[in-house]
């Protein structure tokens, strides 16, 4: 029997280690930089509040009700399109396309909570006031990326319909799927950060 080294066969086990697709290498890009923007913003709305004499003047309205319903949506959003990955595993593609549709539909009404919720922090009169600012760029930041987040949907919903997604390739539905978990994830921190502070 020979000790001889097969180089193929070396090859080959140095590079079993798991693939990661181009697409899936920009997505992690867009992550760490989305990460390092709504960090910054964290780190201005607490060095704002810290350093300034009167944060919060008075007659100024309290964080709306509103937070609490965005909240519950945003979350909702996120299940169903786990729902959604969960349907396209099985190949019901039926599921698939109403579970993709129906977390547009709570993700459209996240953001019309989130107008009501501007609404309500209007202030009585004409004076500046770091405190809305800081809350108006926080919850404006992620919004942004909220209606940029219906691109991606709307082109994952576009091919659900036409049921180009199975079970073995459904690549699209996973990165569109990361991009609102992650929206999830970080309106829990920035909503977190908003009661902290106030």
């Amino acid at each position: 029997m020979s000790d001889r080294v097969h180089p193929e066969k070396n090859a080959e086990q140095s590079t079993s280690l798991p693939q990661v697709s181009m697409r899936q290498l920009g997505m992690l890009v867009l992550f760490c930089s989305l990460t390092v923007l709504f960090t910054a913003t964290i780190i201005g709305f607490w060095f704002t509040r810290i350093t300034s004499e009167q944060f919060r003047a008075p007659g100024l309205p309290d964080l709306p009700e509103g937070l609490l319903l965005s909240t519950v949506l945003i979350g909702l959003t996120s299940l169903c399109i786990w729902q959604a990955q969960l349907a396209v595993r099985k190949n019901q593609l039926e599921a698939l396309k109403r579970w993709l549709l129906a977390a547009g539909a709570l993700a459209l009404l996240f953001l019309l909570t989130q107008t009501a919720n501007w609404f309500a922090m209007r202030p009585p009169s004409d004076a500046n006031s770091l405190y809305l600012a800081t809350f108006f760029m926080l919850t404006g930041v992620h919004a942004a990326h909220v209606v940029g987040g219906f691109v991606p949907l709307g082109f994952v919903i576009h091919h659900a319909a036409r049921r180009h997604y199975s079970s073995s390739s459904h690549e699209g539905l996973s990165l569109c799927a990361q991009y609102w978990h992650f929206l999830g994830g970080v309106w829990l921190v920035l909503v977190t950060m908003l009661y902290l502070g106030n």
